[in-house]
């Protein structure tokens, strides 16, 4: 089947699928990501995960997140920074502990334990971006801890990888700890420049330039550029993605970038990115039923009962807490590449590797819900 019928089926399935989910309540993505498993190996099998469809949806990610960082309040995660860093520390230490207690009881190795751990440790927010954005909360307190907690997250799972790989000798195929660290804070410097100098300038110079749509292409650049740098030096390309969002929104064309963006992530490669997560189910005869339920359980359980008790511990409300956690659940593409690096570099593999895949496929497909739900009740508390 060529690409352009898979794309058409994965554009009308996710259309129609996200139509449904909407009318039985729940957010779009519910419904695309069902499609995907629907389309996938697990029901009809259908589509194929093809090297294509990966490249569209990790532009879908690129995207969302850009989005995410266009329309964040900088000002709020500056002010939310200190929430941000103890819901970003306990939703990392629960469910990293928790995990590794069940992989353990489970008569796993120490090291596939601990590796496991690191797994479901990790958490992606481009899925809760698309609730929060839906839901019209993004730029709320929560939302901004939520961001704060996940450009946070992002970083310290990468640097747990890495360490983890270079005490375990597993080859990573990069440079040494130290190289790894001194490039990302190089990194961290060029955000800084891009916001600060290179974009605005830039947005400037695209304003007069005599070709249509020469911002909005130029905003693109700028995001990719960020995304694919962030990539080499061992971050992941959603961060760099984000900060490309946020330098892009200290100019003053950002509602034109936004709306643009917008139009083009959302009509074509943000739900290729929604179908590719249920493409990577495969559930068959040899899944290990029971270990899968409880890594999904703990991987729910240990990331909204650790980030919302760090929220807690900050002052915010039970019902704010209780939606900074649920925000923290999702852990999408980023938990796949760690368990990927890891089953390439031999620290885990065969039912146990598609028992993980499998648990952090039906935890992000969970956490739309109980974010919505959990934004729902907040929204319902009434205030003094």
């Amino acid at each position: 089947m060529n690409f352009a019928i898979i794309l058409a089926i994965i554009l009308i399935s996710t259309t129609l699928a996200g139509h449904l989910s909407v009318r039985l309540g729940q957010p779009a993505v519910i419904g695309q990501m069902l499609a995907g498993i629907i389309l996938g190996p697990t029901v009809l099998n259908l589509v194929p995960l093809t090297h294509t469809i990966s490249i569209f949806a990790d532009v879908g990610v690129i995207v969302l997140m850009f989005l995410a960082g266009l329309e964040t309040d900088t000002a709020s995660i500056r002010r939310y920074l200190r929430p941000s860093i103890l819901v970003a520390s306990l939703g990392i230490v629960v469910p990293l502990a928790t995990t590794y207690l069940l992989a353990r009881a489970w008569q796993l190795s120490v090291a596939t334990s601990l590796f496991t751990g690191i797994v479901f440790a990790a958490t992606s927010v481009s899925i809760s971006v698309a609730v929060l954005r839906e839901l019209g909360v993004l730029s709320g307190r929560a939302g901004s801890i939520i961001l704060g907690a996940a450009v946070l997250d992002d970083v310290i799972a990468v640097l747990m990888l890495g360490l983890f790989m270079s005490l375990s000798g597993a080859k990573s195929g990069g440079l040494s700890m130290g190289g790894q660290l001194l490039l990302q804070a190089a990194f961290m410097v060029l955000v800084w420049f891009v916001i600060k100098l290179v974009a605005p300038l830039l947005m400037r110079l695209a304003g007069k330039l005599l070709v249509p749509f020469g911002r909005e292409l130029t905003a693109l650049g700028i995001c990719l550029l960020m995304a694919g740098t962030a990539e080499i030096v061992g971050l992941s390309s959603a961060l760099g993605a984000f900060f490309a969002g946020i330098a892009v929104s200290q100019t003053s064309v950002r509602r034109e970038i936004g709306q643009a963006v917008d139009a083009i992530g959302t009509g074509i490669f943000v739900p290729v990115f929604f179908v590719s997560i249920g493409l990577h189910l495969h559930l068959d005869s040899h899944t290990h039923w029971v270990f899968v339920a409880l890594l999904t359980l703990i991987a729910v359980a240990g990331k909204w009962l650790g980030a919302g008790l760090g929220a807690r511990m900050t002052g915010s409300s039970l019902p704010e807490a209780s939606v900074i956690g649920a925000g923290m659940i999702s852990r999408g593409e980023m938990a796949l590449i760690v368990a990927l690096t890891g089953e390439r570099a031999g620290l885990i593999s065969g039912a146990e590797y598609n028992a993980v895949i499998a648990a952090v496929i039906l935890a992000t497909i969970i956490a739309p819900v109980i974010l919505r739900t959990q934004v729902r009740r907040q929204q319902n508390v009434p205030r003094n």
